[in-house]
């Protein structure tokens, strides 16, 4: 008694107000820990992803940013007319010289010319490389890449001009420098660091403002520029984050005008030869254009949270973007995730100890959904980025916790439940009876479903020389092979029907897919046939393996709790079910395994090759079904012409329809030779020499069956 009455006052102690608050604000801050783990920042960072993903803005890009694609087409176009890559230098140049006509802004070069210019022909390396550092003379708005590396090199002392006085604390020291050749870095605006360093997912998110080489600073690319043509005009500041990294806020796929670098060429050339250009002067007036390469062969490919290959320049593209716009991600403050997170904790945590569970439930989903919208929708109007991660995983922990809690101290009647009703019903419909009890009623519900029977041939006569014992022994191991089958394929044992069994796909648990989880079933039992045929001997159980016929038939049937108040079993019944023990029967007639009706394949034939056996109407019925033997699995390696056979077979079984039963006689009996051997082409073989000689006065194709 004393136990009992500890056990009450402790289910209402975990319920007070002040207890759920303490054990809130443990959880909270222990997630709030587990929130700076790198397991935890790269889900964040997936769900940042995500919220990319769902709200692109495409239209918010800068317009005043154009890309310049070095693509696969333009590889192609001038290998077409003899100029293969890497492409001469004075190509760019000629490109450099059309933007200074047109007034861009700036012309920037996701690029690396730290080497000459390879010889040609036609040309010299030194001719095509001055006509280029010429172009960026002229142009005095150039930005080239250089990419800063860890091993120590020459540095050219023109490289420290770029440096700037902007500091940033622990920078690890960079060593050398992939930079451009002399006749380009002294002619340049200036130069852009363009390293970038992937999440650990590689994943491009953030880049970094200042990178270190030895004692002095330089800039990334886009920073670069906005540093050189718009920081003193506005005063911003760029956000970065503890490690001096900015965060990217992408725009959506192919954000950015972009023209193929043949069609720029070709507009040089013609405005060089005073033709009309493909792409007028006024495209690039005062735009910022970026040259890269998207041709999957350059390797200049990128991951970002929109795609798994995004050209490397519309990290800069974006960032330029970015930077102008002032467009940035506000990053909430930890503290402040903190406090929702508590809050969450506190409410989830209250809700479940004091409501009855289906109305706790329904406002804890509403909570998500309001948490949902609210992360979406700061994000979308605001791009405002609370840390999802943590809210989410405070919902989980302490709806797991407190669900927990209330089952070990309140959780006995389900309990019961389960005691009672585990001897006859399956353990979903449990689950079921445990959420809510009164699923326990007489009547049934009407669903779509596939009923799955299976049959010993011969088992009277494989008996007669067993003892009892041997029989229930030899029975228990066949039916575990068969039960299993069932059971990976979600399937619900209905009964067992003395050497064969009744099993429901699709029930209790309704799910669109049941008539190829139950043909999976079947499949998967066919296959284990095929291996046992291939042994020398066999056991008594593989025997019956050998001997079993399937039926299975697919439509809607009453599934439900049948049978008394003291006595209930989960079952079906209807036509349905009726026709799957007809085609079960069936299979002797064609001496096959498995048949399936029209209802099934129809589900079923883009995963499974089929052949149509045969139109029929079974016993107790007026309509004619057709009828469908599975085959084999369709898969990418499946070597269709093994199965041009069945093809032959249609062809017999249409003639037999029409009544040429000679020919389709004749189809049949090549069928059932070597090397076929197709048991079901010398049934209709006989059935075709029968009606040869015993004509019917009418012939509609149909075989109709007397018995079951």
């Amino acid at each position: 008694m004393n136990n009992k009455k500890q056990a009450i006052r402790l289910t209402k102690l975990y319920k007070r107000w002040y207890i759920l608050l303490v054990a809130s604000i443990i959880i909270a801050s222990l997630i709030g820990l587990l929130s700076s783990t790198p397991f935890f920042k790269d889900i964040e960072m997936k769900m940042l992803d995500y919220r990319f993903q769902l709200d692109p803005i495409p239209a918010k890009a800068d317009t005043n940013i154009v890309i310049i694609a070095i693509d696969d087409g333009s590889l192609d176009f001038f290998s077409e007319n003899g100029i293969s890559w890497p492409w001469p230098r004075s190509f760019y140049g000629y490109a450099v010289n059309y933007l200074t006509e047109a007034g861009a802004r700036s012309v920037i070069f996701d690029m690396q010319f730290y080497e000459k210019d390879i010889e040609r022909e036609e040309t010299t390396a030194d001719e095509t490389d001055s006509i280029f550092a010429e172009a960026i003379e002229n142009n005095m708005k150039v930005y080239l890449g250089v990419q800063l590396l860890k091993d120590a090199n020459n540095i050219h002392p023109k490289i420290n001009e770029f440096s700037i006085d902007e500091q940033q604390s622990d920078l690890l020291p960079f060593q050398g420098i992939r930079a451009p050749i002399e006749p380009f870095l002294v002619k340049n605006k200036s130069i852009g660091v363009i390293n970038t360093e992937p999440d650990n997912d590689g994943i491009i998110r953030r880049v970094g403002l200042l990178f270190k080489l030895k004692e002095h600073n330089f800039a990334q690319m886009a920073y670069r520029v906005w540093l050189d043509q718009y920081k003193d005009s506005n005063g911003t500041k760029i956000p970065v984050d503890e490690n001096g990294d900015y965060l990217l806020n992408w725009y959506g796929k192919s954000a950015f005008k972009t023209y193929p670098f043949r069609a720029l060429i070709s507009s040089a050339s013609a405005y060089m030869n005073n033709n009309q250009p493909i792409i007028p002067l006024s495209e690039f007036k005062n735009k910022h254009v970026i040259f890269g390469a998207t041709a999957a062969g350059l390797y200049d490919l990128k991951s970002n949270s929109y795609s798994k290959i995004m050209p490397g320049m519309e990290i800069w593209a974006t960032a330029l973007s970015n930077y102008i716009n002032h467009y940035f991600i506000t990053i909430v403050p930890n503290w402040f995730n903190l406090v929702i997170t508590l809050l969450l904790v506190y409410s989830i945590m209250f809700l479940i100890s004091n409501l009855m569970p289906k109305k706790a439930n329904i406002i804890i989903l509403l909570l998500l959904i309001f948490v949902l919208s609210v992360n979406f929708f700061l994000w979308k109007l605001y791009r405002i980025q609370l840390n999802f991660t943590m809210q989410i995983f405070g919902i989980i922990v302490s709806y797991l916790l407190i669900n927990t809690l209330s089952y070990l101290l309140e959780g006995k009647s389900r309990r019961e439940i389960r005691k009672i009703f585990t001897r006859y019903l399956h353990t979903d419909v449990i689950r079921q009876l445990e959420d809510d009890p009164n699923k326990v009623q007489l009547g049934g519900k009407e669903i779509n479903a596939t009923v799955l029977y299976t049959d010993i041939y011969n088992f009277t006569t494989l008996s007669e020389t067993k003892t009892p014992s041997e029989l229930v022994r030899d029975l228990n191991e066949y039916f575990k092979v068969l039960i299993d089958f069932v059971f990976q394929n979600a399937g619900l044992l209905d009964k067992y029907t003395g050497d064969g069994i009744m099993a429901l796909f699709g029930a209790p648990i309704e799910r669109s897919d049941h008539a190829l989880l139950a043909c999976h079933t079947a499949f998967a039992h066919k296959k284990l046939r095929e291996e046992l045929e291939k042994k020398h001997e066999l056991t008594a159980t593989e025997e019956l393996h050998l001997q079993t016929r399937i039926g299975i038939n697919s439509g809607p049937l009453v599934a439900g709790n049948i049978g008394g108040e003291k006595r209930m079993d989960y079952t079906a019944i209807g036509d349905t079910v009726n026709l799957a023990a007809r085609l079960e029967s069936v299979n002797k007639l064609y001496q096959t395994n498995i048949i399936i009706s029209k209802a099934t394949y129809e589900q079923v034939k883009e995963i499974f090759i089929c052949r149509e056996l045969d139109s029929l109407i079974v016993k107790g019925k007026t309509e004619p079904t057709c009828i469908f033997e599975i085959i084999e699995e369709k898969n990418d390696n499946l070597d269709i012409s093994k199965y041009e056979w069945i093809e032959m077979y249609h062809e017999g079984l249409e003639l037999y329809r029409v009544g040429k039963w000679q020919e389709a006689g004749d189809i049949f009996e090549e069928l059932s030779e070597e090397p076929y051997n197709d048991n079901a082409s010398q049934v209709m073989l006989t059935r075709c020499m029968y009606l040869l000689e015993f004509p019917p006065e009418q012939w509609d194709g149909v075989l109709k069956l007397d018995v079951k």
